[in-house]
């Protein structure tokens, strides 16, 4: 956004993570600011945040104004060593923005003079921010033609979710409007994918989508409602995750999952993204 009466910004990054945190060099009247920044954090074997925050701000003479946000979960990067390459994300709190990031685990500590005299602890989560433009492009994986469960840790493509605390119900809305680039999807009998829902911790608020037949990018638009106060929302995350349906007497293979972070102020106003989804090994229920 122009917050400056220019016309323009001068944006700047900073990323939380935990108690830490790390902010970029500030860009001078630019709208579109291709920050190439990145910054390693230091994740505890046990415990640790597990989300990153990145801000927007605008440098001002006074008070630095805000440009948006967003909430990075770690789940999928710290549990299961996968990467977020290049995902776009709508800015959180503004009227228009998008910022593109990506995301490693390492258990391999830098060799870099100047990252070895931090903290000494084990593992290492490295985020890089990317362009900030006025377009969205998600990176799709068009499928690895494999019916089977797979050890991969590659994009398996996306969903785009949209999600939406409803105050005057005291009710969060889960919208789940397609799928892109699944799985099998360029095959001659391409899967029957459906959605699965969960409110964590724990799986006992599950919802589930219709069945859409032979599709590797289905069109599902159908809308989930979750009881839940909003002054708990933030400690609850989603776990998405889509599975193929074909066959009778077989279990559903996962064709991916994503978990999405309900700590994010842009709840109030409706969050919509397309998010990456990544090998599941989790069985069907």
């Amino acid at each position: 956004m122009a917050k400056d009466f220019n016309g323009k910004s001068d944006p700047y990054v900073v990323l939380y993570h935990g108690d830490n945190k790390a902010k970029s060099k500030t860009f001078k009247k630019d709208l579109n600011p291709n920050f190439e920044f990145t910054e390693i954090f230091y994740q505890p074997e046990i415990g640790g945040p597990r989300e990153v925050k990145i801000e927007l701000w605008d440098k001002d003479i006074g008070d630095d104004e805000y440009l948006g946000s967003t909430i990075i979960d770690l789940a999928c990067v710290l549990d299961q060593g996968e990467e977020y390459r290049n995902v776009w994300r709508d800015l959180d709190g503004v009227d228009s923005g998008k910022i593109c990031f990506s995301v490693r685990f390492s258990e391999t500590k830098p060799a870099s003079e100047d990252v070895m005299r931090r903290p000494s602890e084990n593992n290492v989560i490295s985020a890089a921010i990317g362009p900030a433009l006025g377009i969205i492009g998600v990176p799709g994986h068009t499928g690895d033609g494999l019916r089977q469960r797979t050890s991969m840790i590659a994009p398996r493509g996306k969903i785009r979710i949209t999600l939406l605390y409803d105050d005057t119900k005291q009710e969060l809305k889960v919208f789940v409007h397609e799928a892109h680039g699944l799985p099998g999807g360029d095959l001659p009998d391409p899967p029957d994918p459906y959605v699965k829902i969960y409110l964590m911790p724990g799986k006992k608020k599950k919802k589930k989508t219709e069945v859409v037949m032979n599709s590797g990018s289905p069109r599902f638009d159908e809308e989930f409602d979750f009881d839940i106060d909003f002054s708990k929302v933030r400690n609850h995350s989603l776990k998405i995750s889509v599975w193929d349906k074909k066959g009778v007497f077989s279990k559903s293979p996962s064709l991916g999952a994503c978990h999405v972070s309900l700590d994010n102020p842009g709840l109030s106003q409706g969050i919509a993204d397309w998010y990456p989804l990544h090998n599941d090994e989790e069985d069907s229920d």
